[in-house]
């Protein structure tokens, strides 16, 4: 049933993560760096929050678009997957700012939402192929 939906969802769903975290990581970069660090350098810490959140969140959740919908669906849920885990590194009370938090958390449960999509379709898949396979035998 989900097989039928996952392309939209696919598309949509990626798109909200894509902007949540291009404005999560945006918001983050406006700021001025935190204080209260005394082992890490704040501005590298801002400076590499934003470049993960822009390569997780954003660019490589865009370039899976680019990949036809019901394929790679292992390395789309790693994907999504590795999205949800950088933009939670950025609900970390050091580096939050005010407004970060909520577009910073749509995309962690969109992230979720596609990682268990995906390996949902995956599964799906699989067991059509296995039953085809034992008709066919």
């Amino acid at each position: 049933m989900i097989t039928h939906f996952y392309p939209a969802a696919l598309r949509i769903i990626t798109c909200v993560v894509a902007v949540c975290s291009a404005v999560s990581a945006t918001l983050l970069g406006t700021v001025p760096p935190p204080d209260g660090l005394n082992v890490l350098d704040p501005a590298d810490l801002r400076a590499i929050a934003v470049v993960l959140t822009m390569a997780l969140g954003v660019v490589v959740p865009i370039g899976v678009l680019m990949v036809d919908s019901l394929k790679c669906l292992l390395l789309k849920a790693c994907v999504f997957a590795a999205a949800g885990f950088g933009n939670a590194m950025m609900l970390s009370p050091l580096i939050v700012v005010p407004f970060q938090g909520t577009p910073t958390l749509l995309a962690v449960i969109s992230s979720l939402a596609l990682t268990i999509a995906s390996i949902i379709t995956y599964m799906e898949s699989v067991e059509r192929r296995n039953a085809r396979r034992r008709a066919n035998t």
